[in-house]
């Protein structure tokens, strides 16, 4: 299973947030800081279909060619939509935690957003800004299997996050339903990000 760590990747370039360029909360400008939407679906990809090219470099050239970097991060409002054209996938964005249960049951693969810490003292599961992440498989206790394009040793030891994951190697597992809780919308929109649904679900059409 092909796994994608944004962190590798500092010498790619990758400019988003170009609506706001003097927009100075952090660098915008490589795959590192801003390529966890695009490596989320490199991921997916290799998840679904066995004869795929699509790399670092055609993620980042398919979200400028739909300016879907013109937010911070990557919009997946209008990246996920090309992505699905581009390589032939069917494509649900929900909010329904059954139908992206449904999609990992059916052979699917799922990309979720996470919109961080919140001013109610929520402290974001996968990060303390916003982030995508790729969840590939459903266990039999109810867990999810999911590929973080941000892993770090050190990430999942905060206290907050300790006792809702389980890593073992490349592989993060949590409970879909904390992963839902990690999302709110209208955070994600003060904070600058473009995320309608949490999930947005992705399966190889027959």
């Amino acid at each position: 299973m092909k796994y994608v760590n944004q962190l590798e990747y500092p010498w790619i370039m990758y400019q988003t947030n170009r609506e706001h360029p003097e927009d100075t909360r952090r660098d915008h400008g490589t795959f590192a800081m801003s390529g966890c939407g695009l490596a989320s679906a490199i991921m997916v990809a290799d998840r679904l279909l066995v004869d795929h090219k699509f790399d670092l470099f055609d993620a980042v050239a398919l979200s400028y060619e739909v300016n879907a970097n013109h937010v911070i991060g990557t919009d997946y409002n209008i990246f996920a939509p090309a992505f699905a054209e581009k390589l032939g996938l069917e494509l649900l964005p929900t909010a329904d935690i059954d139908e992206a249960r449904r999609c990992l049951r059916t052979g699917g693969a799922v990309v979720a957003i996470s919109t961080g810490d919140r001013p109610d003292g929520h402290v974001g599961l996968f990060t303390h800004g916003a982030h995508y992440i790729a969840i590939v498989s459903e266990l039999r206790d109810g867990r999810v299997a999911i590929l973080d394009p941000s892993l770090s040793p050190e990430k999942f030891e905060e206290e907050a996050r300790r006792d809702k994951v389980q890593v073992d190697g490349k592989l993060v597992y949590a409970k879909l339903e904390d992963v839902l809780a990690d999302y709110d919308r209208d955070w994600a929109c003060e904070y600058g990000v473009t995320a309608d649904w949490p999930f947005w679900c992705f399966w190889k059409k027959i």
